[in-house]
């Protein structure tokens, strides 16, 4: 049985909730759970880092799961929402909805008017609060959206006094709530009694704003949040919020489903009813949670693992910023995987090594991609698996199968993190990590791979880079036309032959060719036929060329080929061979004209007493002298 879930942000505490609430109950049943997330679950304007994140969810082939659990609430972007609902209502597989009511899938539905009318009348009846500033979350956000409406249905039943300017918006984040209340404090108004919170990391930001400003929390002004995040435990004051029971929440998403699958008539609405949990920012529960023993020995803990992932995220960022290919890439991510040591990694990238070396070629040479770089290819390939503390990899699979058929996960009772590899929006394709649950309890994780993105980015320039610089290199020393070494070429390599030849005692030998009867075709059939003279002249000429030998376009209609370990005869032999080729092409294309050139060489048996340019010149004289043979025999 496999099951995907969609689920935004999984390290923070209320979907981290959700997520141990499925998979305690799925993985005992022997249930795979893959859970596809991301990191582009921020309330922002639209980034094309948030478009590479959200990617994702265009991954998974819906018809390949027994069912679907989705919290959309945690996935901002509207259009990914709606073509989520529609791809699953196509694959016509059972499907659980979280907090967002969706019309003919299974509802769970997490309600925040209680918690939040039960901590308004607890601040009313047993605190005497009149004015409460409320700190709501994002305008996009049903979750918010509910929560502000029950503040404010509450605050006209208590008949509190509150306008607009009572009401600030924020993000969920702690730099919210600490802005929201700098800004309160600012307002030509009274002190409210209370500061309300749509979530704790928000009050806890009021709470450092209000110190901050010289206010105690609860002595001159109480503060409440929502979600029971443990943020909110671990806080002075500890923090009145709501508990929301997603945990209980999620067993009932599992249960559901699997009634669903098995063909039952499962409820197709839930209500989870959040409970309030009053402690010392609002005035209530003096004591502490823990002792302060407790405390130190949970910060020591922390701290210890802040630190090594810290110095682990330090020294890869180092490494990874300084790769230079693909293969040291592959090499460095071994050796952080083994330090992680999941059941299962693998590195999904699109396409192939190939498709992505021409993609770079193609770059070099100023054309137009083959590929949309913001999506997932068709194909995938996984240069990088690790199972079971042995790495390997696979070839070419489809992308709807997710992992390779022939991989070695797939027991019964695993789960596995998808989640993207990109820069930007260019996706380089995703990641698998299976039974991990490090990467559940935080953020250390997705830094981690935020670091592999920009790993992936870095070599990617670097190739795109020396693709460039090859591609500038060719032009520098390449002929345009022909393809051959130009002069330029010459003067680069020539001279490497030369010192072989001197460092192995060999003999050495330049021969050149002027070809004959370029001018008459330039004249009689135009410059392109007499380009295309050229080329087939080139072809040739490479096409007899022997390995460690440099063939060079010397001049316009002239080429030269230098070469060193041949003896008399075997130059002679060589010229031959050019001779009977041409003789074939002649042979080959009726033309008007006929390809032809003249041939001469020199070779000195002593490389010590060469130089390039006398070898060339000699050549040059041979060359010369049998044209002017062949002119004298044409003439007679």
């Amino acid at each position: 049985m496999n099951i995907a879930v969609l689920m935004g942000g999984v390290g923070f505490d209320t979907q981290k909730r959700m997520i141990n609430g499925i998979l305690d109950s799925a993985l005992p049943e022997g249930t795979n759970v893959y859970i596809f997330t991301c990191d582009g679950w921020y309330y922002a304007s639209r980034f094309k880092y948030e478009n590479g994140e959200y990617n994702i969810y265009n991954l998974p082939d819906f018809t390949k799961y027994d069912g679907v659990i989705t919290n959309l609430e945690t996935i901002h972007d509207v259009k990914i929402r709606e073509a989520l609902i529609d791809r699953i209502r196509k694959a016509g597989v059972p499907c659980v909805s979280m907090v967002v009511r969706i019309d003919g899938m299974i509802n769970i539905w997490m309600e925040n008017e209680s918690g939040i009318h039960a901590i308004v009348e607890h601040l009313v009846e047993e605190h005497h609060v009149r004015k409460i500033f409320y700190l709501s979350g994002p305008v996009e956000s049903q979750d918010a959206g509910e929560r502000l409406d029950a503040y404010k249905k509450a605050s006209e039943q208590f008949r509190l006094e509150w306008d607009d300017r009572m009401v600030a918006y924020g993000d969920y984040t702690y730099k919210s709530g600490i802005q929201a209340v700098k800004e309160m404090l600012q307002k030509d108004m009274p002190l409210p009694d209370a500061v309300m919170a749509a979530n704790d990391d928000m009050a806890v930001g009021a709470v450092l704003a209000l110190k901050e400003a010289g206010y105690k929390v609860p002595e001159d002004i109480l503060v409440t949040g929502y979600d029971n995040s443990s943020i909110a435990q671990l806080n002075h004051p500890r923090l009145t919020t709501v508990r929301r029971g997603e945990y209980a929440a999620a067993e009932i998403a599992y249960k559901t489903l699997m009634e669903a699958i098995r063909g039952e008539k499962p409820q197709t609405e839930h209500i989870v009813y959040g409970r309030p949990l009053f402690s010392q920012s609002c005035g209530c529960d003096k004591k502490q949670s823990y002792t302060h023993a407790e405390l130190q020995e949970m910060y020591v803990r922390k701290s210890v693992e802040v630190d090594d992932n810290l110095e682990l995220l330090k020294c890869c960022a180092a490494e990874f910023t300084g790769l230079e290919t693909f293969d040291d890439f592959k090499e460095c991510v071994q050796q952080y995987i083994r330090l992680l040591a999941p059941d299962y990694f693998y590195l999904c990238m699109c396409g192939s090594i190939e498709n992505y070396f021409d993609e770079l070629e193609r770059m070099a040479e100023g054309k137009e991609r083959e590929r949309d770089e913001t999506v997932y290819t068709e194909d995938i390939w996984v240069p990088l698996a690790y199972e079971n503390g042995v790495f390997s990899s696979y070839d070419g699979f489809p992308k709807n199968e997710l992992l390779p058929p022939s991989c070695k996960s797939g027991n019964q009772g695993d789960f596995y993190l998808v989640m993207p590899l990109h820069h930007q929006e260019y996706c380089f394709g995703y990641c698998v990590v299976g039974n991990y649950r490090p990467a559940l309890e935080g953020r250390f994780f997705r830094h981690f791979i935020l670091s592999l993105d920009n790993a992936l980015e870095t070599v990617r320039r670097q190739d795109t880079m020396n693709a460039m610089l090859g591609r500038l290199s060719k032009m520098w020393l390449y002929d345009e036309l022909t393809g051959v070494n130009n002069r330029a070429g010459y003067n680069k390599f020539a001279p490497r032959i030369l010192e072989e030849a001197q460092k192995k005692q060999l003999p050495i030998a330049v021969i050149f060719a002027d070809m004959d009867g370029l001018k008459k075709v330039n004249d009689l059939y135009g410059h392109e036929e007499g380009d295309a003279y050229i080329k087939a002249m080139a072809n040739i000429l490479e096409h007899n060329r022997r390995h460690g030998e440099l063939l060079a376009r010397y001049g316009g209609d002239e080429f030269v080929i230098v070469l060193n370990g041949y003896s008399e005869d075997g130059i002679r032999e060589y010229i031959d061979k050019i001779r009977n080729a041409i003789g074939q092409y002649n042979a080959r294309y009726t033309r008007a004209y006929k390809l032809d050139a003249s041939i001469g060489y020199f070779l000195e048996m002593d490389a010590e007493k060469a130089s390039l340019e006398l070898l060339v010149e000699l050549a040059d004289k041979n060359m010369y002298q049998i044209k002017r043979e062949k002119k004298a025999a044409q003439r007679g």
